[in-house]
């Protein structure tokens, strides 16, 4: 049979339009911000969203209403009719050259099929005739048609809606009056209005309160003086909800930020450049920073750089004290429970590009910086996502490789997005450090029962706990005394004292049941492990005999399996140091002391870290004069892996190339008439900052941006607890950086 070649080309079915409508667009909210997003690249100033609620069996209706430049037959031709345009590629920015366009794909016209079953979009541009399309989405789902068989509805003519006094006018001429600064008016001619009808979702309460919220932070509220960035065009949102019940008529007027937002407890704002030196700036509750940070945030890194951003973050401590200083403010709110709310329904991390907010970040429950799962390794030190109102500023031309996904929500997992986040968590963690300071109890010695932060979740819990509610008491007084504001004003803040006290205490003893099982586990992971590793060894015995029975008449097939042997041998005992290094998390009992060498104790606990110290080509020394001592060998284990494993860590931070060295040294020296023994792990890292020298030893401390703050903590309880003797941070160190000498007291002789 004779081979034929010829080109075939794609077509498309008409059913492609709704199914890309459904699966590149999540929801309606999502679509009405994309046709917000239209009016801001056609510059407009004034956006209308107009609901008519279902009334008399139909769907309900709504219409977004612009004053931007409107479009003229050509373009609507030209470029809307053409899907996945390239226009704004080839313009990406705004007519008025004053904003960076933020439809870049050519599908936001799929937001209206999202929203409703048909669509009559009506625009004019000043001077050319006004032009109307009508189109049912449904047209497009109706047989097996192709989509340029598919007519839309195209009507071009003189305006009607556009004009001098016309429907345009006299609408956005009304919401208008509202603006308290003095307006010229709609300059009538020109602009657009999609009218949507039968609605595929339903607008209640919920939906439109999520809507506007969602729409209050499109824009970023004011920066701080201080927060050099792009000014921002005047672009306003107004929400209007006709025949409208009271509930929903609350939701109508114009968009802004929540008034919460202007009072934080804690403030980040500052600067990274592209190399990523950052000026940051980290306030507390006056207007004076707390802290200044001049420094590299992006050490060493193997990324490429995001590009230069701007941030500003804004936090609060959720506990009633604190929450209750906001109710003197006009925020709305009328206890400390809707105070709370109002900072949920606000946090987030938004980032801003060229001005405008990239979706979803910013949403409540978009924790794309990872807040709640560090805080959950750390809770007394690291935020959670609910207590913060974030804003990254980045931009088009500055930042080339934060690119958005096809459907327009969130960015491609690139390099530079990662380095992103990183970068903006260890700027987190300065303030978090910031944070626990000023919250601290002031106090000479390190806390040994941290104060946990609020849990999630609300209520006094089951159980023992259940002898905390108040309930029964709120009951009487709401039956008794109802009018009594100020009575049933002090139960509710009893109410909220009471449920964050036991909240505290569930917290505490949920961590300490984590860290239960945890020793739990570990045993189970000892106990298995350990059976396959002497498997394991077993094997690699008979395998070695093999390979030396094999070299009589095969030496090729010998010289493999040793060679086998060996690897799997290594691998054998980077597992058995693996279970070494965890084995001080065991909740096994502690084995007998028995008399040994340190520095032979000192080498196999540095054993267990062989792959980090390699991997970050650091060299470690042990010096000094040996000792013979009486000791757990674990609990030496568990003290040098805890402090070599720090110093690895802040070394792996330097420059590549710069030698990395560690010291450790023993020595016997006498203290008020007796012996004490003294182990001394030096480096030559960065050193310990002065601002947190007071901080390090606390329970939960980390100046690491993912660190849980317990290694100090356990090895200084396992020298105090069983060696009467003390951990301390020696400054300066013995090569320049962080230097930490362990003095054993008990079992020295």
């Amino acid at each position: 049979m004779d081979t034929a070649s010829e080109k075939a080309f794609l077509r498309p079915r008409a059913r492609l339009m709704s199914t890309l409508g459904e699966e590149l667009i999540s929801n309606e909210r999502v679509a009405l911000t994309e046709l917000v997003k239209n009016a801001y690249d056609a510059d407009a100033s004034l956006v209308l969203i107009r609901f008519r609620l279902p009334q008399d069996g139909d769907d309900g209706a709504i219409e977004v209403w612009d004053d931007g430049h409107g479009m003229a037959p050509s373009t609507v031709r030209g470029t809307w009719m053409e899907i996945a345009t390239s226009h704004r590629h080839r313009n990406p920015m705004s007519e008025s050259g004053r904003r960076r366009v933020l439809g870049a794909k050519g599908i936001g016209r799929f937001a209206s099929a999202r929203l409703a079953r048909t669509a009559a979009i009506t625009t004019r541009r000043v001077g050319e005739p006004e032009v109307t399309l009508d189109i049912d989405w449904g047209d497009f789902t109706n047989g097996d048609a192709y989509l340029d068989e598919v007519p839309v509805s195209l009507t071009t003519g003189g305006p009607t809606v556009f004009r001098e006094g016309g429907e345009a006018q006299r609408t956005l001429d009304e919401i208008l009056k509202e603006f308290t600064s003095a307006s010229a008016g709609y300059r009538s001619g020109h602009g657009t209005v999609v009218r949507l009808k039968g609605l595929r979702g339903e607008w209640r309460a919920e939906e439109i309160g999520a809507l506007r919220l969602s729409l209050s932070r499109l824009l970023p509220p004011p920066p701080p003086a201080e927060l050099s960035v792009p000014d921002q065009p005047e672009f306003s949102i107004y929400i209007q909800i006709s025949d409208a019940k009271d509930e929903l008529r609350r939701f109508s007027g114009f968009v802004s930020a929540s008034e919460t937002l202007s009072h934080p407890r804690y403030r980040l704002v500052g600067t990274v450049d592209l190399q990523g030196e950052a000026r940051l700036m980290i306030y507390g509750d006056g207007d004076e920073p707390v802290q200044v940070v001049n420094e590299n945030l992006r050490k060493d890194s193997v990324r490429p750089p995001c590009g230069p951003f701007a941030l500003d973050f804004r936090v609060w401590d959720l506990e009633p004290s604190a929450v209750r200083e906001l109710l003197r403010l006009d925020t709305g709110a009328k206890n400390v429970s809707e105070i709370r709310e109002l900072i949920r329904r606000n946090s987030g991390v938004a980032l801003y590009r060229d001005g405008f907010r990239v979706q979803p970040f910013g949403e409540p429950g978009f924790d794309w910086l990872g807040f709640d799962q560090r805080r959950i390794n750390n809770p007394t030190l690291r935020l959670s996502n609910r207590q913060v109102a974030g804003f990254v500023y980045i931009s088009a031309d500055d930042n080339p490789g934060l690119q958005d996904r096809s459907h327009r929500e969130g960015l491609i997992d690139t390099p530079e997005y990662e380095e992103l986040k990183a970068v903006i968590e260890k700027a987190v963690a300065k303030l978090e450090q910031v944070r626990y300071r000023l919250r601290r109890p002031g106090q000479e010695t390190p806390p040994t029962a941290p104060l946990l932060p609020v849990a999630a979740g609300s209520g006094s819990g089951q159980g023992v706990f259940q002898s905390f509610d108040l309930q029964p008491l709120r009951k009487v007084v709401a039956d008794r005394h109802p009018d009594d504001v100020v009575l049933n004003r002090a139960i509710e803040e009893a109410t909220e004292t009471i449920n964050e006290g036991v909240r505290k205490v569930q917290e505490i003893i949920s961590q300490f049941s984590r860290l239960a099982t945890l020793g739990t586990l570990v045993d189970v992971v000892l106990h298995d492990g350990r059976t396959s590793l002497s498997n394991i060894a077993f094997a690699l015995r008979r395998l070695g005999r093999a390979a030396g029975k094999a070299e009589q008449y095969d030496e090729e097939l010998s010289a493999t399996v040793e060679a086998l042997r060996a690897e799997i041998a290594a691998e054998e005992r980077a597992l058995d140091r693996l279970f070494a290094r965890i084995e001080p998390l065991s909740g096994r009992k502690r084995g007998r002391p028995r008399q040994m060498s340190l520095q032979k104790a000192i080498s196999e606990a540095v054993d267990v870290l062989t792959s980090e110290i390699t991997k970050h080509d650091v060299r470690v020394t042990i010096d000094g004069e040996d000792q013979t001592v009486t000791v757990e060998p674990g609990d030496i284990r568990t003290l040098v892996v805890n402090l070599v494993s720090n110093a690895v860590y802040w070394l792996s931070t330097m420059p590549s190339g710069e030698p990395r060295e560690i010291l450790i040294e023993t020595e016997r020296a006498e203290e008020n008439g007796a012996d004490v023994v003294d182990i001394t792990v030096s480096d030559n890292g960065p050193g310990v900052r002065e601002d947190i020298k007071d901080l390090i030893f606390d329970t939960y401390f980390s100046d690491k941006p993912d660190g849980i703050g317990l290694g100090l903590s356990i090895a200084g309880s396992v020298v105090k607890d069983f060696y009467d003797g003390a951990l301390q941070l020696l400054s300066p160190g013995t090569l320049g950086g962080a230097s930490f000498r362990a003095r054993l007291r008990r079992r020295v002789a």
